[in-house]
């Protein structure tokens, strides 16, 4: 591939890494690239693990000139706590894991495909695609999905856990020895829900939440607080590794901004997955009742759980290999099975999602001015996030009753019942 490029453009990318994209993008042909335009990916935050860009390359191919649209992730370069804190915690080597292994799953392929392609990927940034190219886009962060979007989405969640089951499957006949978790530890190891500040600071500001906005507040515990962060520490540690079952990778970072959906017209036709770094490793429906809990609101499961459960198994079922299938036996992991480990894994969906949807469910610009600023982004994810929290509620109804509907169930379910 011959190529020219002109100055200024190696403020986004180094030579080698435009000839690598251009030749995924382009294939064999013959370019000159004239320039690269790069901008913010929205106004205001579009994720809080990492900085996120939308670039265009111009590139001059057979006389015409094409435009290349990627999306780009980095370290932020503007906020030192936060760099620290991707860093400590590893989030770009997870999400390189995750794309490594989905190019091995084939997971970007087919008329269904459950993931996006990656041109780049390192510990430092990542370079996809811009999906909105190809039709995709994302909900509002505030909008429930509905049962369609659910339905796709849930079937991506299937063919993205059948997909690996079947990759492991296939490493364990060629080696008896494979240990996916052994092998990928260092990776895997939880950053965020353990015992620690920011899970004190999760408690406390369920507590305040209730105080302010909950009626049912007068019928919960004096000693509320420690009785919440017991259970979200037990929460917290019942997402493992479990001998006695199937598990796979998770992605465990489901809400509305990491799904992405095409459409003919109005009717949705397929979800991606997108954003790995907050990847684990154990029990499936771990993932599916998480993403249940971030998407969609208490009636809308209450009428449609039971549905969504099946259409998953459903899809699931049909996409692993006789090979995986004959292991899922010896592993009892059957229909009755999986609703019973939806059912454990309820306490960690609800958990996760009362401590993220905070962040997540505030406007882009607002999130950006509240939690990513340097002066007090320690103060905010680990000492007591309550006042902006308490803030925007009272300035968005449906973020207050979103967060109000999951920490309520919490209590009810998980601390109400143990007394």
């Amino acid at each position: 591939m011959a190529c020219e490029i002109h100055t200024g453009v190696n403020d986004v990318f180094t030579k080698n890494q435009i000839h690598h994209i251009l030749k995924q993008s382009l294939g064999g042909a013959s370019f000159q690239l004239i320039a690269c335009d790069k901008r913010p990916a929205v106004n205001g935050m579009a994720g809080f693990l990492a900085a996120h860009f939308r670039v265009t390359l111009h590139v001059k191919v057979n006389g015409f000139v094409e435009k290349i649209k990627l999306f780009v992730k980095t370290l932020p370069d503007c906020n030192a706590p936060k760099v620290e804190f991707i860093k400590k915690c590893g989030f770009f080597e997870r999400e390189k894991l995750g794309f490594q292994l989905s190019e091995e799953m084939r997971g970007a392929e087919g008329p269904n495909p459950w993931c996006a392609k990656a041109y780049l990927y390192n510990e430092r940034f990542l370079v996809m695609p811009d999906l909105a190219v190809e039709g995709y886009r994302t909900l509002m962060n505030q909008e429930a999905f509905d049962l369609k979007h659910t339905l796709l989405t849930t079937a991506s969640i299937a063919r993205f856990h059948a997909s690996f089951a079947n990759y492991v499957t296939r490493r364990m006949l060629h080696d008896k020895s494979f240990d996916f978790s052994r092998e990928y530890c260092n990776v895997l190891i939880e950053p965020m829900f353990r015992e620690s500040p920011w899970l004190h600071a999760a408690a406390k500001l369920t507590v305040n939440l209730l105080k302010t906005f909950s009626d049912k507040f007068n019928q919960y515990p004096q000693d509320l607080e420690p009785k919440i962060f017991k259970q979200f520490v037990n929460a917290c540690d019942s997402l493992r590794e479990y001998e006695e079952t199937l598990n796979v990778l998770l992605h465990k970072d489901l809400w509305v901004n990491n799904i992405m959906f095409k459409y003919n017209g109005d009717v949705p036709t397929n979800a991606l997955l997108i954003d790995f770094q907050c990847l684990r490793f154990g029990p499936p429906t771990f993932d599916l009742m998480a993403c249940l809990y971030f998407t969609t609101v208490r009636k809308f499961r209450e009428r449609h759980e039971q549905e969504i459960l099946r259409h998953y198994f459903t899809i699931f079922s049909e996409t692993v290999d006789d090979d995986t299938k004959n292991r899922l036996q010896e592993l009892n992991y059957n229909f009755e099975s999986f609703i019973d480990w939806c059912e454990r894994s309820r306490m960690f969906a609800i958990f996760e999602v009362v401590g993220i949807l905070p962040f997540v469910l505030m406007d882009a610009q607002t999130a950006q001015k509240t939690f990513d600023d340097p002066d007090t982004y320690v103060k905010y994810y680990e000492e007591d996030r309550t006042e902006p929290v308490l803030a925007y509620c009272r300035e968005s109804k449906v973020y207050m009753e979103r967060l109000l509907e999951v920490n309520e169930e919490f209590v009810e379910r998980y601390v109400l019942k143990q007394i």
